[in-house]
């Protein structure tokens, strides 16, 4: 059986000149795992932050903290993380993670980003519409987690509004069922109608997101099913 590495990431948000903000850092293209796309700042847990924590969630806030140090030098201070989702990675792809989702406010500190153009080329701070737009126009590639948390925000003025959302967020932990046709990717979550047996074909309730990657589009289907929607808001009207 696969590895499945822990990690952990940070959704940081600030108020700039009246807009809500977010962190987006654009991965080498050469890394193994999620080359050249867009992700919040993050990486795995390391074996002394699950030491020195007395539980997995603590471990994770240490190792979040300190990955947002490393690639984006802006300190965090991890009493101040709101865990809000869990993805894990489907068990199809060749590296797979257990990642943590966290919501940090980083009006409270230093927003000055500073990246090591090795694992990390680039960086933009974006209204989360801003680069959802982005990428429906294929100008941004990013993972599933990462637009879908960016749907979550998208229509929060700013971060106090995130902060009162995710406070009534309840965390969701996910693993994610893949099916792969070409430039075309349906991922299947719990609660659908085929999710327990793994087959997209079966009628009935739909907890699915359809990707076609060559052109940046995506479309998320929550019919008839009894779990509450990993996003409900996944439709860029």
């Amino acid at each position: 059986m696969k590895e499945v590495r822990p990690s952990a990431t940070i959704l940081l948000c600030r108020d700039n000149d009246g807009k809500l903000e977010v962190l987006l850092l654009r991965r080498n293209k050469a890394l193994a795992f999620a080359g050249g796309l867009w992700v919040f700042p993050g990486g795995k847990i390391e074996p002394e932050e699950k030491e020195k924590a007395s539980n997995d969630l603590d471990a994770a806030q240490l190792a979040a903290v300190r990955e947002t140090k490393e690639e984006a030098n802006i300190d965090v201070d991890p009493e101040s993380l709101i865990f809000y989702r869990h993805w894990t990675t489907p068990v199809v792809e060749p590296r797979r993670y257990a990642t943590w989702f966290f919501f940090a406010d980083a009006n409270k500190g230093a927003t000055q980003v500073t990246i090591d153009n090795s694992e990390i080329k680039a960086h933009l701070w974006l209204h989360p519409q801003d680069a959802l737009d982005r990428f429906s126009k294929g100008e941004m590639a990013m993972l599933p987690p990462t637009f879908m948390s960016l749907q979550l925000i998208r229509k929060c003025k700013s971060v106090d509004e995130v902060s009162v959302l995710m406070v009534k967020e309840e965390p969701l932990y996910i693993l994610p069922i893949l099916k792969t046709e070409g430039t075309k990717i349906t991922v299947m979550y719990k609660g659908d109608a085929g999710y327990e047996t793994g087959d997209f074909s079966t009628q009935g309730a739909r907890h699915r997101l359809s990707i076609d990657a060559t052109k940046g589009e995506y479309l998320f289907e929550h019919e008839n099913c009894d779990l509450p929607a990993i996003n409900g808001r996944m439709h860029l009207d």
